[in-house]
Order: C-alpha cells, then structure tokens, then sequence
C-alpha cells in the first residue's frame, strides 16, 4: 500500500476514535448532570412530604370555629413562606433547564467544529488516486456521526419534554393555592372590616333609641297589635345589625305544623350552619312595665312591676310548652324567648329572681337586644368559619392532586433513567466492537512503523457507572406499575 495511502487511514482511525471519545465523555457528563436532577428531585420530593404534613396540621386546626383569628394569619404566612419557597424551587429547575440546554448547544457546536477540522484534515492528506476511497470513509463517518447525534438530540427532547410535563402541573397547582390564600386572606379582611362597621352601627342604633324612648311609649301603650309588630321589628332589625339578611339567614312569620297538626307560628327562625335552625320568639306584653313608669307612688309601682314580671314568667312557660323541637328536627332543644329591651328584662328579674333559671328548666333562652346581637353573630360567623372550611377542603383536594401528579412525574423520571442506561450500553457496546474489530488492525501500523511521530493509541474503557435509581418509597410505589423493557 503506497504510504500517502497508510496517513489517510490513520488519520481516519484516529478521527473515528476522537469521535467514540468525545461521544463518550459527552454521554458521561449527561449521566452526571441527570444523578443531579435525582439528587433535586429527591429533595423536592421531602419538601412536598413536609409540606403535605403541614397541611394536614391545618387542616385539622380548620374545623376549631371558636379559634382566635391571630391562628388564621399565622397559618396564612406560613402559607405564603411555603408557597416563596415553592417558586424558588420552581425558578431553580427553570434555571437548571437552561443551563442544561446551553451546554448541549455547546456541544452541538464543538461536534461541528471537529467534523469540519476532520474533513479538513482528509483534504489536506488525501490524494486524488484515493478520493474514492476518501469519499467512502467519509460518508461512513458521517452517517456514524448523524446517528449518534439523532441519538442525543431524541434524548435532549424527551428530556425536555419529561421537564416541561413535570413543571406544568406544579405551576398550575401552585397558582390555583395562591389563589386560595388570596380569598382567605380577602375574606379574613372583610370580616374585620365588617365587624368594626356593625358595632359602629350598634352604638348609632343605641343612641337613636335613647333619642326615641319616649315617643315609642306613648305608641305602644295604643293598641297590643302595635306593640307586637314593634316587637317583631326589633327583633328583625337586631339580626339585620348582626350582619343576617332576611330569606337567607333567617325567615320571619314562619308556620310549621307540630305532631298533632297544631298550626306554630315563631316571630323568626334563624339557619345555622349544617342545616340546623334556632326558633325566637318575641314577648311585648308591656303595659304593666309602662304603668309603673308613670306611676308615683313606690308602693304602686312595685305592684306594676311585679305584675310585669308574673306576665314575663306566663309567657315563658306558654312559649316552652310549644315545644317547637319536636315540630322541626334539626331545631336544638330550647327556644329563644326575645324582649325587645335591656331595661324591660331587668325590672323583671329584680322582681323575680328565679325567672332566668326556671326557663332555662322549660327550655327558653330568654335573649335581648344585646344577647341576642351575640347569639347572631356567633351564627354569622359559624357562616363564614363554613366557607373557610370549604377552602381548606378545595386546598386539600388541590395537594392530593399534586400529590398524584408527582406520581406521575416519578414514572417520567424512571423512563428517563431507562433511556439513559440504554444510551450507556449502546456506547459500551460501540466501545467494544471497535476494540475488537478496528483497534487491532489500526495497532499494526503501530509495528510497521508506519511514522515514528505518531502517539501510541489508548485503549478504550467502557462506562461502568450504572444510573441512580429512585429511592423514595411514595415514587417507587408508583413506578411498580409501570411495563417493563
């Protein structure tokens, strides 16, 4: 073989293992890089496990109405310190997608770079007696190359694909949490504002009785039929204050037959939470009351008090016996007795004593305006501590969904796993097959000494790292079901 010959086919053999080697190094490192996606993926994995705790925590703390609205801020900034740290971890595996997009367009460009140094090298070696044969080892050098860079540029894409698959969910559930926290935190405001506008309204109510007291007396002391729909609007406009619309939190005039088809008319029913009801009932039998105020001497208007108080105790006992709990099932057992007036209510327990506690025994609460102020707003906000369970059950439902979606991206991250140990066996076996069948002959000219100047050829070592598999146990559990190879 003339020796221009012998250079062209060293330098062919040399070419194609600088080739195999860079491929080599280039597959290595991505192997590196991807243990370092498990090592992130795992830590991710025991943030989620934390923060599933966490919510469980508060999901429990959520059923407590009664709690402090203090609780409910901390668990809205621990939220929001969860959820910054939620997006860092997303803006880091954005970063790390880059990076890594970056470094194979690097390498991309260095593939290039040595397929034009080669092709420039066999131009200046060749002769025009062996262009044919130049031609030849060229076409299968760049076919060997355009495979395996098809090989690497369908791994990059399946990669970025499994990225892409894995960061969606997560930004979509994030986005629907902070929302969530953006309405807890939006209804929180609006019960603190509303509070201080109701009790701003309850002083101006008050101060506008005291201005009215007396023109009220004189009105209802005409006719028993005036004092009663006095009473009843008393009573309606006591629960307006407390923050209660009528037909949606409570109705007024309602009739309900009992038992024994007994008509029951209650002044008001008021709705609870859980489909339950309390029946009130409003007592204006006020003329003893008024006949004592107008009287002069003690001695008579003791008498008219303690008149007023026997008709307070006649109507609680009437009103117990109605036994409107037995009428509506989801009723508690008592009914609430309103007095229209704080002043009322207080003549008659100075004159009797005992009329609190013997209608707690007949099952009547007997409430007034300010009482009963109380009683509906604990109603009104039971309201509002049910719409935040709602959430907290919407946020829930939001992390078992994350959850499963993890799942899912555990099965990704397997497949990718398997595609990168098939990428490492197909270069062992490149790495074998050209020991054996090109290495020996190119070793000859070695010991022909073909040229004195040339290195020694090295040998070839195969990868012999095998790919991190996963360890979690939540992930394993679902990677079990996946087909195998």
């Amino acid at each position: 073989m003339p020796e221009n010959g012998m250079v062209i086919l060293i330098a062919g053999v040399l070419g194609a293992a600088i080739m195999a080697l860079f491929m080599g190094f280039a597959l290595l490192r991505e192997k590196k890089r991807g243990q370092q996606s498990d090592r992130l993926l795992k830590e991710a994995e025991a943030r989620l496990h934390e923060a599933q705790m966490q919510q469980q925590q508060a999901e429990d703390k959520a059923q407590h109405w009664g709690e402090a609205v203090d609780k409910l801020e901390r668990d809205v900034r621990e939220a929001r310190e969860k959820l910054q740290e939620a997006s860092s971890q997303l803006a880091a595996r954005e970063a790390l997608m880059l990076e890594r997009e970056q470094a194979v367009k690097q390498e991309r460009e260095t593939l290039t770079s040595m397929r034009g140094e080669i092709e420039e090298k066999f131009k200046g070696l060749a002769h025009e007696t062996f262009k044919a044969s130049q031609k030849s080892f060229l076409e299968l050098a760049e076919e060997t190359f355009k495979r395996h860079k098809s090989s690497a540029e369908g791994d990059l894409r399946e990669r970025q694909q499994a990225i892409q698959n894995l960061l969606k969910p997560m930004q979509d559930s994030l986005k629907r949490y902070e929302d969530n926290l953006g309405h807890i935190e939006k209804a929180r405001h609006e019960a603190y504002g509303h509070l201080t506008s109701e009790l701003k309204n309850v002083l101006q109510a008050q101060d506008g009785v005291r201005s009215e007291t007396a023109k009220l007396v004189m009105a209802l002391r005409a006719q028993p039929k005036t004092r009663g729909r006095w009473g009843e609007h008393q009573l309606q406009t006591v629960m307006e204050l407390a923050g209660m619309s009528e037909h949606v939190d409570f109705h007024t005039q309602a009739s309900f037959s009992d038992e024994n088809d007994k008509l029951l008319m209650p002044d008001a029913v008021l709705r609870l939470p859980g489909r339950r009801t309390i029946v009130v009932d409003a007592k204006t039998s006020l003329s003893a009351y008024f006949n004592a105020i107008e009287a002069v001497e003690e001695t008579v208007r003791d008498g008219f008090l303690v008149k007023h108080a026997q008709e307070i105790r006649t109507h609680m006992k009437q009103l117990g016996a109605k036994a409107y709990w037995n009428a509506l099932k989801d009723t508690p057992d008592f009914v609430a007795m309103f007095i229209p007036g704080e002043n009322f209510y207080a003549a008659a327990i100075e004159r009797d004593p005992d009329l609190f506690e013997d209608a707690i025994n007949n099952r009547v609460l007997i409430v007034t305006p300010t009482t009963l102020i109380a009683l509906a707003k604990a109603v009104a906000y039971g309201w509002r501590q049910e719409a935040m369970a709602e959430n907290a059950r919407q946020v829930a439902d939001l992390g078992r969904e994350l959850y499963g979606r993890l799942s899912t991206m555990g099965n990704h991250v397997v497949a990718t796993g398997r595609n990168l140990d098939r990428a490492v066996k197909s270069y062992n076996s490149m790495v074998g097959s050209l020991e054996r069948s090109v290495m020996p002959q190119a070793r000859k000219f070695e010991d022909l000494k073909v040229d004195d100047r040339a290195k020694d050829l090295e040998e070839l070592s195969p990868i012999a790292s095998d790919v991190r598999e996963l360890s979690s146990p939540d992930i394993i559990s679902s990677v079990d079901a996946l087909p195998p190879e």
